[in-house]
């Protein structure tokens, strides 16, 4: 019985943690759809806990993660499936994921309570693939696509009219006259954590990509997540208000964070199936999926310019994945030339990764 279960148990861990791909369309976009759902759920689980630190927060949401995947990617160390990396791809991942955790975890879940769920997401998304697109073009020197340069300005586009509904969200998220400088953080955080993620991914791809499992290079990153985040959380919150956290509020804690490492997996395994524009745009959805939980459950203000925004940004990240007929060409072309027995993959490489969002 032990036999049959390790079996099936490193059968699954083939499927999902092979870079190569095969093609199986329905499969990928349900995988994509799954991860929309998990991560929409999360944001939810998240938007009830604004009353709590978002330090405390963020680090309780990278437990699970943690205990999840840290096991796995024991596991394929110990078997030698996947190495550990070099000295400086650890010292540039570990300073990319302080960054992320700070920059990125902690102040989009401030910004839940201060803007809403249904304004901070698709900001983050939109800013975290627009600033990809310019890593991408100066810093790694990589060609864009027309269509990715027209979905970079859907992105921004998107960015500048979910802005103009910054002060109405305010109004509606802390219930309260609005302040100038409190609508502009607001705006400002989201946007900030979606660059620091877009970092993280150079981080990711420039150090460990070639050397690690993403399961590995994950694990490292919630660890590291706890380490900074459980000590910092004494100083923000401090022990009396991290002791008035209730039983329902832990639990709910503990469902965000393994519907996060679930939507991890989903993306994962979409991107494996399914070409990347079926995986992105499946994703997509938690855009207008977190919209509505934010307008309906959490009464968070409606207006076109939140409508108009989420539109842009879906519409962004779908071109993005689109290819020119060129572009196609030369990836048959390619494709040709790889000796047997390899698989290219490029579009795994230039996406950018939204590790623990």
């Amino acid at each position: 019985m032990s036999t049959t279960c390790l079996h099936v148990f490193e059968r699954f861990l083939r499927i999902i943690m092979t870079d190569k791909t095969s093609t199986h369309l329905w499969l990928g976009m349900l995988c994509g759809v799954l991860a929309a759902l998990g991560y929409s759920l999360t944001n939810v689980c998240l938007r009830s806990l604004t009353g709590l630190d978002p330090i405390w927060v963020s680090f309780f949401k990278a437990i699970p993660t943690v205990v999840l995947l840290g096991p796995v990617a024991i596991w394929q160390v110990a078997t030698r499936r996947t190495p550990l990396p070099s000295a400086s791809s650890l010292v540039l991942l570990i300073v990319a994921a302080i960054a992320s955790q700070l920059l990125g975890n902690a102040l989009l879940q401030w910004s839940f309570g201060v803007i809403g769920v249904a304004m901070s997401v698709p900001l983050c998304l939109g800013s975290m693939i627009v600033v990809s697109v310019f890593i991408s073009k100066w810093i790694l020197h990589e060609h864009l696509t027309r269509w990715q340069t027209w979905g970079a300005v859907s992105l921004v586009l998107a960015l500048v009219t979910l802005s103009m509904a910054g002060k109405g969200a305010v109004q509606s998220v802390a219930d309260s006259q609005t302040q100038w400088w409190l609508t502009l953080v607001g705006i400002i955080a989201p946007m900030s954590s979606g660059v620091s993620y877009a970092f993280l991914s150079l981080a990711i791809r420039r150090g460990v990509s070639h050397e690690v499992s993403m399961f590995t290079t994950t694990s490292l990153i919630c660890a590291v997540g706890m380490l900074i985040l459980g000590p910092l959380s004494l100083f923000t919150a401090g022990f009396e208000k991290i002791a008035l956290t209730t039983f329902p509020q832990y639990g709910v804690l503990l469902v965000a964070g393994l519907l996060n490492a679930g939507a991890f997996v989903s993306l994962a395994m979409s991107f494996r199936y399914a070409p990347i524009i079926v995986g992105n745009a499946a994703n997509s959805l938690q855009n207008p999926l977190s919209a509505l939980a934010g307008v309906y459950l959490f009464h968070e203000a409606d207006s076109i310019y939140l409508q108009f925004g989420i539109v842009l940004t879906v519409a962004g990240v779908v071109m993005m994945g689109l290819k020119d007929k060129a572009a196609l060409r030369q990836n048959n072309d390619t494709t040709e030339n790889v000796p047997e027995g390899e698989t290219e993959t490029p579009e795994l490489a230039t996406m950018p990764v939204n590790v623990d969002k």
